[in-house]
Order: C-alpha cells, then sequence, then structure tokens
C-alpha cells in the first residue's frame, strides 16, 4: 500500500482551513419578521411567477381566460376564478382591480352557469332515455331502465 496516497493529519488539516464551511442562517415565517436595524439585510421569501409578474400581464391573462370560456371550455372560467381571486378581491388596492374584479366575477358566474346545465342535461338524459328512445345517442348501449 501507497502511504503517500493517504493524507496525513495535518494535510487534512490544511485542506479544510482552505474551504472554510459557508455560513448557513435559516429563518421561519419570513414573512412576519421584520428587521428594523438598518446594518440587517431585511430577508424575503424567494420570488416565484405571482410576485415577479406584473398586474397588466396578470390582467390580460385574466382577460384571455375569461374570453377562452366562452367557446364552450367552461374549465378555463374556473381556472380563472381560481387563479385570480386573491388579486381581485384580498390584494391592497391597485389600478387595475376592478377589472380583474368584472372578469373573476364573472368568470365565476359563467362557469356556475354551464355546471348546472352540463349536470341538468345529463340528469335528464339519464331518466329520460328510455321514454324517448335516445340510446342511439349513447356509444354504449345499457340495458334496462332508469
Amino acid at each position: 500500500m501507497d502511504v503517500s496516497s493517504n493524507p496525513t493529519t495535518s494535510q487534512a488539516n490544511a485542506t479544510e482551513s482552505q474551504y472554510p464551511e459557508p455560513e448557513v442562517r435559516v429563518r421561519q415565517n419570513l414573512q412576519t419578521h421584520n428587521v428594523h436595524d438598518e446594518n440587517q439585510a431585511v430577508h424575503r421569501p424567494p420570488l416565484n411567477w405571482r410576485t415577479t409578474m406584473k398586474m397588466d400581464e396578470k390582467l390580460n391573462i385574466c382577460r384571455i381566460y375569461y374570453i377562452a370560456g366562452f367557446f364552450l371550455l367552461p374549465i378555463f372560467w374556473l381556472v380563472n376564478f381560481v387563479w385570480h381571486y386573491n388579486d381581485a378581491f384580498l390584494a391592497e388596492p391597485f389600478e387595475e382591480q376592478p377589472q380583474f374584479r368584472r372578469y373573476v366575477l364573472r368568470s365565476s358566474i359563467g362557469f356556475i352557469f354551464w355546471s348546472v346545465l352540463i349536470i341538468g342535461w345529463v340528469f335528464y338524459f339519464q331518466t329520460q332515455r328510455n321514454y324517448y328512445n335516445w340510446d342511439y345517442l349513447t356509444f354504449n348501449f345499457p340495458t334496462g331502465s332508469a
């Protein structure tokens, strides 16, 4: 066995002192921690797409999803409502907020309308298909009556 391949204790300590361990500070609940000392930097949570996007870009996305819902795609209205509810109703007032509220409110009304319409049609079709002989409208042919 070659002795030169194993570092001695003094060599190992020398390499450790060249690369000191970085200091890691972990602070919980970054949102509520306020630093009043001017010498310390304020620690904030990492940025994400919700905080880095400008409000006019968010408004444009909200408008596009609102319009897409009219093309018989009510799921866009649901997504629009879920994504933009905080900006429309819970955020601090800003310039585009009335437009956000209008799009989000109309999206929620449209989604509820389409959901009631589709659920009503499915219920009516399933209960009345034998009476009106609508079995030719289905891909599978259920036996019996509802």
